[in-house]
Parts: structure tokens; C-alpha cells; sequence
């Protein structure tokens, strides 16, 4: 399985979409009602320079320009289909600080060293190489920057894979198994699209948290947190890395998060680049 593969999932139904109605307002009261998404905000400079790899529709990208007038956000991703609902929104938002580009992870054309802050979130395990996806990401953050990278945690996706199990792929028992989709706020669009995100993947790796700490270390990032849970303050601010038996036991508590349907398994590493 390769990234055309992927693109193709995507091109049929991009992720994750926005609801009918969105503008500026509703991103930016949507975003900042998400803990996770508060933090980043506060924690990004007013002036930074953002990357967003595989940024899909541009929630994440539309959301820190527009949160930030001064900011100079570039988002990338390498299909058609969601890079155009990430420029409408962004044309219609009036995000004049957002670039859009179209590239391939493994080939992005933008310098190495070039960003303050670089953030890649649920892309590197739909890769058929996450360890060279995660190299290829961190090589992007300058010195003094930061990273945030979000992937399914190994350990922290295994309630949603027994539930993926158990449904057997069928529309029907996925919808009694999973929590998410008898959320009220969620359209029907919005439910077909988790649905084919979150069970119908054509490529999905589950990484070791401890491995991907590794990688990212060999690129010459260091620890700043792990997310969940979002921290109260800024998502730069410095937490001391855990012993082997603690993040052992933080990994559990991912599972039990997954495991009430929060977060599907989807875990973030925050690191810096000194300088």
C-alpha cells in the first residue's frame, strides 16, 4: 500500500471536513473551546512561522492564522480534494496569512530549519515509512522551535482497534460500538466521514510512543510533553519526561481514554529544537 493509495481515501472524502455554515467566527469559537487547540493557540507566538504538514482541510492552519493576523502559516497536504476545501474556507474566512501548497510529505518544498513551530497531527501513521515521515517533519523545525506530532500511540489504540474488530467493517455495528457517532453535534456527513477515517483506512500503522520519543531525539529535538491531557497553560512550556515505568503507565491511561471513545488513540509528543 502506498500514498497514492491514501491520497485516492481522500480524494473520495476529505478530512475532516467543515460543517455547513462555517465561517471565521465558528472556527475560531470551535477551536478555542478545544483545550488541545487553546493551548497551541496561546503557545504559538503572535509572529511565529507555522508549518502545518498534511494539514487535510486546514482546520488547524485557518484556525492559527486567523487567531494570529501576524502569524505566517503554510499548510501542506498532498490532496486535491482537501487543499481545495482548505482554500474556500480560506477565501471566504479572509485568512490572508495562510499559504496553501500541495507536496508530497517525503518531498516538501520548504527549507529544513525554517519553522518555529511545525506541526503535523494524525498524518506520519498513514505513511508507508513513519519513522522516515517523522524525520522528514522534524528536520523542518529551527533551532529554538517547537514540534507537535500527533499519531496513534500503539498501546492507546487498542480499544479502537478491538472495537474495529468487532464490527467487522459493517455500518451498522460500528455505529452501536462507537460513542462518537451518537455525538448530536455531528452531521451525518460528519459521521460517514469518521467512519470511513477512523475503520476504513487503506493504511494505518499504531507507533510505540518510546520509539517515536527515540526518533525524534536522533533528530535532535528534546522533550517538552506528551498530550493528553492538554495542559492549562501553554503547550511549550517545559514538563519533566517520564521514567520508563511512568510512561508505561501513561500509555495505559491513553487505552482508557480510547477506551470511553476520547481521542481514538490519537496521542501527542511535544519537543523543541534547542537553540
Amino acid at each position: 500500500m502506498n500514498l497514492r493509495a491514501v491520497n485516492a481515501f481522500y480524494e473520495l472524502r476529505p478530512f475532516p471536513g467543515y460543517a455547513p455554515g462555517d465561517d471565521a467566527t465558528a472556527l475560531l469559537d470551535r477551536c478555542r473551546a478545544s483545550p488541545f487547540l487553546a493551548a497551541l493557540d496561546r503557545a504559538v507566538a503572535p509572529d511565529a512561522r507555522v508549518l502545518e504538514v498534511g494539514c487535510g482541510t486546514g482546520q488547524f492552519s485557518n484556525f492559527l492564522a486567523l487567531a494570529g493576523p501576524r502569524r505566517r502559516v503554510t499548510g501542506l497536504d498532498y490532496t486535491r480534494a482537501s487543499l481545495a476545501a482548505a482554500e474556500e474556507f480560506r477565501a471566504r474566512a479572509g485568512a490572508r496569512n495562510l499559504l496553501l501548497a500541495r507536496a508530497d510529505l517525503f518531498a516538501m518544498p520548504v527549507p529544513e530549519r525554517a519553522f518555529d513551530v511545525v506541526i503535523c497531527r494524525g498524518v506520519v501513521h498513514h505513511t508507508p515509512d513513519p519513522d522516515g515521515a517523522t524525520r522528514q517533519v522534524c528536520a523542518r523545525v529551527a533551532p529554538g522551535g517547537h514540534l507537535v506530532l500527533g499519531f496513534y500511540e500503539a498501546v492507546a489504540r487498542l480499544p479502537h482497534r478491538a472495537r474495529r474488530a468487532l464490527s467487522g467493517g459493517g455500518a451498522r455495528p460500528i455505529r452501536m460500538l462507537d460513542k462518537v457517532l451518537r455525538r448530536r453535534d455531528l452531521t451525518e456527513d460528519k459521521k460517514l466521514t469518521w467512519i470511513e477515517d477512523q475503520y476504513r483506512h487503506p493504511l494505518e500503522h499504531s507507533l510505540s510512543f518510546p520509539h517515536i520519543v527515540k526518533v525524534v531525539r536522533e533528530c535532535g529535538l528534546q522533550w517538552v510533553m506528551s498530550v493528553p491531557p492538554a495542559p492549562p497553560a501553554g503547550l511549550f512550556d517545559p514538563t519533566p519526561q517520564p521514567s520508563r515505568p511512568g510512561l508505561e503507565l501513561r500509555r495505559l491511561e491513553w487505552a482508557w481514554r480510547c477506551l470511553a471513545d476520547e481521542d481514538a488513540g490519537l496521542v501527542c509528543f511535544v519537543a523543541r529544537r534547542p537553540g
